[in-house]
């Protein structure tokens, strides 16, 4: 039986027990790939932005499975209407859609350009070093190059990923919360009262998106300069905004607040407060006493603790989480190993324990299931085309640093895979920064960053996809979708997103030509993991030699207390306290270290807004806070493209509105002035 199904809930295939099973070519079907294409391209740009600037982005999964069934039942509805004749919108094909859609998605966060691709530019490098290694550096990765690379490692997720189908889903009976969420959704929005919430749903989207759309149209006419406008609006006072604290006036970040927990929100002010509010200050009272560098880039300066403490916290972390989920998922092995009724399709096909749902849906898996051998051939195959293609793409990385990953890859994709499916919690991200600390040691000397930057983004990259991908099989294992259609999607998926998502980045170059370059600290676009990973990869190859005084005794004692707020964490979690609910997140406490605080306070509102609208109207909340967050998300990121094309046509904002204290001299505004005249 289906764990995440309770006993006693009703069927619900039996709802759907009159309808014909569809075909193959309709549920992959022609409509469903080129309404992929235009919500792939809308939320791969919304989240490139959000982790260009951020380094973090709530799930987009619920807004785009709502879209993806408004999209093309509108479609439908329309052609019938003109008299065209038009197949019916299925949730098999639902499936197939929203699988292209979340792939894309999901490739534009493991595809390395907010963080490992753009961590071996110049303005990253400068960012932790005056004078960083010119053999370290590549500052243009070709786009056909870069398409190649993220079609190779997306394909070689997929490959990876196609065995542990039936062994996660069925042999060991893995929840994979999400992709079942995602599911009763899907089967919901199929049903006539299901199809009446989704609309209440797209209405909220599109109310919220026009509204957001207006606003950052609006303040793009008063942005006319470095600093100016509502994004620098001193709210707080000019001695607070200083120290970047200020409100930026961006339903973006208001709206990712509205989708991403209280306790990561407040995680992220309480960071806000305790590093630009506290420690940074008195860091910068000890120049000269514990470091003798003006610089503020350097890691032998101030900018040293500040890394490595928001490091050491991500790590810590990071690491405990793993231990936790892998001591969670050897239990978790090792019972349903033991287990006598260990699930073989045959046996549990025959067997009269079974409910109807769990029969049908094992009678799709059997009918339509991918030889093994398929899968195997093709992860030996994509494992030696990028043993090949990515050494001539990066040229630090050698054929036998490829081949030990790909050979070790398999055994992290499987426990990755599971603890997802467990816990609904990947570490990828854990796994790739471990590699990446590996490699650059084991290099160590010039060029040993951007090898060890490029291994580790192939293994991000196919254990972030791979994860996913199974969670999209669960999905489609409870919706009677053909898992082969759903590996076309996400086939389909990895395709688009390897086009989208390098157009979608050259977009954004564009756009921040007039401010400061993507990944600079003055950029739009700071990329904080960037930092993070290519700090990860110095370490590795210089060790601990460069760092200022005291920096790894501020370290240790960051380790050892975030190992015991995790540790609290756990006990708590055991115990059922509600403290649990109140223990803040840490790697939401790390990231204002990294990249400043004034998006902290516009999340926090975010989770502000949601507390009172649940105190008002809990039902309306529930039911349609998302929505909202999504088109305040998506209004926003939506006009980077019309204001980079204005940028490209030298169409620049006509006011600037900037702010002064009190009494300063009218030759500074003059002097102002001049400069944006002279632009």
């Amino acid at each position: 039986m289906d764990s995440t199904i309770p006993e006693s809930s009703p069927s619900v295939e039996r709802v759907f027990e009159g309808q014909p099973y569809p075909g193959f070519w309709e549920q992959v079907t022609l409509r469903s790939m080129a309404i992929a294409v235009v919500l792939a391209t809308v939320f791969s740009l919304v989240t490139l932005r959000i982790y260009m600037t951020i380094g973090v982005v709530g799930a987009l999964n619920m807004p785009a499975n709502v879209l993806s069934y408004f999209s093309v039942k509108s479609l439908v509805a329309m052609l019938r209407r003109y008299g065209i004749g038009a197949a019916p919108f299925t949730r098999q094909e639902n499936i197939f859609l929203q699988t292209c859609v979340i792939t894309c998605v999901n490739m534009a966060i493991s595809g390395g350009l907010p963080n490992y691709i753009i961590a071996m530019n110049s303005q990253v490098a400068k960012s932790l070093s005056d004078h960083p290694d010119e053999a370290d550096i590549i500052d243009h990765v070709p786009t056909g190059k870069y398409v190649l690379f993220l079609f190779l490692t997306g394909l070689l997720a997929i490959a990876s990923m196609l065995p542990l189908m039936q062994v996660m889903i069925v042999d060991y009976r893995l929840p994979f919360p999400t992709g079942s969420v995602v599911a009763h959704l899907i089967n919901s929005f199929h049903t006539p009262q299901g199809s009446y919430m989704a609309k209440l749903q797209v209405a909220a989207i599109f109310k919220a998106f026009l509204g957001s759309f207006s606003w950052s149209m609006f303040q793009w006419f008063y942005a006319g300069g470095e600093h100016c406008g509502f994004q620098s609006f001193p709210m707080f006072g000019l001695d607070l905004y200083k120290h970047r604290f200020f409100f930026d006036f961006s339903p973006s970040f208001v709206g990712l607040g509205m989708i991403v927990p209280h306790v990561v929100n407040f995680g992220l002010l309480f960071g806000a407060i305790t590093s630009w509010g506290l420690l940074f200050p008195f860091l910068d009272s000890k120049r000269g006493q514990w470091y003798y560098t003006e610089s503020n880039t350097s890691l032998s300066g101030a900018n040293g603790y500040k890394i490595f403490i928001g490091i050491t916290m991500i790590i810590t972390e990071g690491i405990f989480n793993f231990i936790k989920l892998l001591a969670v998922s050897s239990i978790d092995f090792c019972k349903k190993s033991e287990e006598n009724e260990s699930v073989k399709i045959k046996y549990m096909l025959t067997s009269p324990s079974l409910n109807y749902d769990d029969r049908k849906r094992l009678e799709v898996l059997v009918g339509y299931q991918i030889p093994v051998f398929v899968p195997v051939a093709g992860y030996i195959g994509c494992a030696i085309v990028c043993s090949i293609a990515i050494p001539w793409i990066f040229h630090h990385v050698t054929f036998y640093h490829m081949a030990v990953l790909f050979v070790i890859l398999p055994v992290f994709t499987f426990c990755n895979t599971y603890g997802t499916g467990l816990t609904d919690w990947s570490v990828a991200q854990t796994y790739g920064r471990f590699i990446l600390f590996i490699i650059a040691a084991w290099i160590g000397k010039p060029g040993a960053v951007i090898a060890s930057l490029a291994v580790c983004g192939v293994a991000v990259a196919a254990l972030n996809v791979s994860s996913q991908a199974v969670q999209d099989l669960k999905t489609g294992y409870m919706t009677l979708t053909n898992p082969r259609a759903v590996v076309a999607g996400h086939i389909y998926g990895v395709l688009i997103g390897s086009i989208i998502n390098p157009c979608i980045f050259l977009a954004f170059q564009e756009s921040a030509k007039s401010t400061a370059p993507i990944g600079s600290r003055d950029s739009e676009y700071p990329c904080p993991s960037a930092a993070i990973y290519r700090a990860i990869g110095l370490l590795g190859k210089r060790g601990m030699d460069q760092l200022p005084d005291h920096c790894t005794t501020f370290c240790l004692v960051t380790f050892l207390i975030t190992l015991g707020i995790e540790t609290l964490r756990l006990v708590s979690q055991k115990k059922g306290w509600k403290l649990q609910n109140f223990i803040p997140c840490i790697t939401a406490i790390a990231l204002p270290y990294l990249t400043g605080p004034y998006y902290s306070i516009d999340m926090t509102l975010g989770s502000v807004l949601i507390i009172i609208w649940g105190k008002l109207n809990r039902q309306s909340a529930e039911l349609l806070s998302s929505a909202v967050a999504a088109g305040l998300i998506c209004g926003d990121g939506i006009w980077i493209l019309p204001s980079s094309l204005l940028s490209i046509f030298h169409v620049h904002p006509p006011i600037c509105m900037k702010f002064l204290a009190s009494g300063q001299q009218v030759d500074i505004v003059d002097s102002f002035v001049s400069t944006l005249r002279t632009r």
